[in-house]
């Protein structure tokens, strides 16, 4: 690149940065946001004057109270971003572990908490991901690795700040400030690295730079060239970085561009690639988000904004009470001359005072005013007030909560208190979707057989390889981490769709969950297992101590378990030996039993044969004795005709 070249970039970007910063002074930004943050701070008091100087000085910071509740409200909800493809049939399992992976190795969470901080104080928040070539990704495209960082309004200028939709800004650029040996390092090797030295902070917000630290102000340019985002760097005097694409196929890039039309052109146009395969950088890496849009602007409404009137007049309002306050508690007295002799009247308790007057009317106290309950009534009034029209008042904080009241009708309460920033959490959650897309192209981009972990579950198994079974009857499973390895050149053909899902969490409180997870225990209708698991992880501080204290009894109570069933597969084996046993011997008695039956029926016959031969046997005798009777008479009629005897039988 020529000098007049060099000198033509250079002038361009830093023209774009004094133009971005006089929009700023312009529209009020770079003083009011300062502002707000030395409000938030508790800073709420401005320099003392004369008729102030003797005035306390109180501070109730209703403003970090409110901004602070706001912030709970909105990340009191955990998401996450989900990917699916747009053909249904394409498993994007993967690209959903590895993106879970990525965001929490450069630290997700924690950009999401810093960027709400920075919509609710300051009305924007804006998200820049970039490839850091020095940090030390393992097995990626080239070396380094993602990261992200929160850019503070004041330091991001918009070719169009009426815009409010970042991707179709024709530029955006970014001022830093980096240590000057450090950006010397970074430079082209075509640069004059002398030409590269420490300037003056042009910092709005007062803080001061470390003494010794050389420190240089450098601006990145994001901007679009036949649909592609490059990106370049300058300091105020000369250009370190030439333009280059995000994608790191630069090469490629270049060779693109030397066949493509009016290629010294930037352009917001979408083109196809002239080389076939190459993968593109068509998203800005960047994102903002506005707490409350502005009409015209694409810098948004903060919750300070609207505050700090009504703080002023709460901390005027209580100064000028505690100043009453203290002129009446002091006193004042009445001396005539010569009454004190050079006496000094303090505020010591029981202090002696000597009227030299003789009269005895020569010292006296004034009578005052008593001290009035109505500035204190009114400053109540107002944060009340405040807080209700600002939506942050005690029922979504939870402060009047009645002690008996339960979980779900606390979680109703709080649920019904949160409505009016439902929309703020909606916009959030929209803003986490342009963010989805951008990580998306990064991935595409950087990443070819990087390594990732994941969390899965497996069945537990015992020494025998048998699933262990859990009190519930189901087979006990475990968290584990398991290994695997992300190609972007499998998803370079998938267009995805960005979903951000609710991972936990009820409206606002976790006070529902607690007591429907008791009702279902009460009711024997979850295990106790179930019911460590589901508990609120901010809620229970040693949750897998209970749960690793919990596995361990259910081992316990499964070995005893097992033992018993031994006992008793011993004392069935016995019981079946026996009755083998009893069978055997039954065998043997059946048949003798049947003998004797047999022989008892035969008995049975000869006893009854018997007793029928007696009978006619008697039957007989009878008729015998009776013939004879009856032929003794007749012989003794003939005889002798006297008459025989009667026979008696």
């Amino acid at each position: 690149m020529s000098d007049t070249v060099q000198e033509q970039e250079k002038t361009t970007l830093w023209e774009d940065y004094e133009n971005g910063l006089a929009y700023q002074a312009t529209c009020g930004l770079s003083r009011n946001l300062p502002q707000f943050v030395r409000f938030f701070e508790g800073k709420q008091w401005a320099k003392s004057t004369k008729l102030t100087a003797n005035m306390p000085r109180p501070v109730i910071n209703m403003i970090k109270m409110i901004c602070r509740n706001k912030k709970s409200a909105i990340l009191s909800k955990p998401t996450r971003i989900k990917y699916q493809g747009e053909d249904p049939r394409r498993n994007v399992e993967k690209f959903n572990d590895f993106a879970a992976y990525i965001q929490k190795e450069y630290g997700q969470e924690s950009l999401d908490r810093a960027a709400v901080g920075d919509g609710v104080n300051k009305g924007t928040y804006i998200y820049h991901y970039y490839w850091d070539s020095e940090a030390r990704g393992r097995n990626a495209y080239r070396e380094g690795a993602l990261r992200g960082e929160i850019i503070d309004p004041l330091s991001i200028f918009f070719a169009n700040p009426r815009e409010r939709d970042e991707q179709k800004q024709k530029w955006i650029l970014i001022a830093s400030r980096e240590d000057v040996e450090s950006v010397r390092a970074k430079c082209d090797k075509s640069v004059d690295k002398d030409m590269i030295v420490s300037d003056e902070s042009d910092d709005k917000y007062g803080t001061k730079e470390q003494e010794g630290n050389k420190l240089v102000t450098v601006l990145t340019r994001y901007f679009r060239r036949n649909g592609e985002v490059y990106f370049e760097k300058a300091t105020k005097s000369v250009i370190i970085n030439e333009a280059r694409p995000l994608a790191p196929d630069v090469e490629a890039a270049r060779a693109e561009l030397e066949d493509a039309p009016n290629n010294s052109l930037p352009d917001s146009g979408e083109h196809e690639s002239l080389i076939p395969g190459r993968v593109r950088a068509p998203l800005y890496p960047i994102v903002v988000g506005n707490y409350e849009p502005r009409e015209g602007s694409i810098y948004g409404i903060g919750e300070v904004e609207g505050l700090i009137p009504n703080q002023k007049a709460v901390n005027q309002t209580l100064g000028m009470f505690l100043l009453n306050v203290q002129q009446i508690a002091w006193g004042k007295y009445i001396a005539l001359p010569n009454a004190l002799l050079g006496q000094v009247i303090t505020d010591e308790p029981g202090q002696v005072l000597t009227d030299h007057t003789g009269t005895g009317n020569g010292i006296k106290k004034m009578t005052e005013q008593p001290i009035q309950s109505q500035p204190l009534q009114l400053i109540d009034t107002m944060v009340q007030l405040t807080r209700a029209m600002s939506g942050a008042n005690e029922v979504m904080s939870g402060e009047v909560l009645g002690a008996n009241m339960s979980g779900a009708a606390i979680a109703q309460l709080q649920s019904q208190a949160q409505q009016p920033i439902e929309d703020l959490i909606t916009a959030f959650h929209l803003v986490k979707e342009k963010q989805g897309k951008v990580l998306a192209q990064f991935f595409k981009l950087f990443y070819v057989g990087k390594e990732y972990t994941y969390k899965t579950e497996e069945i537990r198994t015992d020494d025998m390889g048998a699933p262990i079974i859990g009190g519930d009857g189901l087979p006990m499973k475990r968290e584990v981490e398991a290994t695997g390895i992300f190609n972007s050149s499998e998803y370079t053909d998938v267009d995805f769709e960005v979903v951000v899902e609710i991972v936990r969490g009820t409206k606002s409180s976790v006070a529902g969950d607690i007591n429907v997870l008791d009702l279902l225990l009460a009711k024997g209708q979850i295990s106790l297992k179930t019911y460590i698991n589901a508990y609120p992880d901010d809620a229970l501080s040693n949750k897998s101590e209970l749960l690793k204290g919990i596995e361990e009894d259910e081992q316990g109570q499964l070995a005893q378990l097992t033992q018993q069933v031994e006992q008793l597969t011993q004392q069935l084996e016995s019981a079946m030996q026996a009755n083998k046993e009893m069978e055997a011997t039954n065998a043997r008695i059946i048949p003798l039993i049947n003998e004797n039956k047999q022989l008892r029926t035969y008995l049975a016959q000869l006893y009854t044969e018997a007793r029928t031969r007696i009978s006619q046997a008697n039957q007989r005798n009878r008729q015998t004795e009776s013939d004879a009777t009856h032929l003794a008479m007749a012989l003794a009629q003939k005889e002798g005709n006297v008459q025989a005897p009667p026979v008696v039988i």
